[in-house]
């Protein structure tokens, strides 16, 4: 081998890094890079000559990361009654309801009846801040609607 690491991390431009994967790499080094890593979201991969690498983008301040326990609520005393099975481990993770970042992507997303445009639309937003989405969606206008701009 030539002595460089088959996993390694990548700073990106901007708010994002990617994660460099070559071919041979072990689970154990790809976990051991990867256990150091910031909360971020997946948004992307490319080829890399031998091995792939993984973009992620850091979560926007403001955003709270999912994979962070919340420390603040109990066990829901509602949650639903599971046959025995695989059952997830929801203790801490309230039911908050859509967030208005929620609700705009959903808007945007159905803003048209072509499924290839809703996929780029999409494409394009989950790269974009919070706050940008939710004032996007609001210039949306609602389908079939024949409203003139005042």
């Amino acid at each position: 081998m030539s002595g460089w690491p088959l996993a390694r991390v990548v700073a990106l431009p901007g708010n994002g890094y990617g994660l460099e994967i070559l071919a041979g790499a072990t689970p154990a080094e790809i976990a051991t890079v990867v256990a150091g890593l910031p909360p971020a979201a997946f948004v992307d991969h490319t080829s890399l000559d031998g091995g792939t690498t993984l973009l992620f983008r850091r979560f926007p301040r403001g955003v709270p990361d999912p994979s962070a326990p919340d420390t603040g609520h109990d066990g829901d005393p509602d949650a639903a009654t599971v046959a025995d099975g695989w059952i997830p481990d929801v203790t801490g993770m309230p039911d908050r309801g859509l967030t208005p970042f929620q609700v705009a992507v959903g808007t945007l997303l159905t803003a048209t009846d072509d499924p290839a445009t809703g996929a780029r639309i999409f494409g394009l937003i989950q790269r974009e801040d919070p706050a940008a989405v939710v004032a996007l969606a609001s210039v949306v206008r609602p389908r079939g609607c024949n409203c003139q701009p005042q």
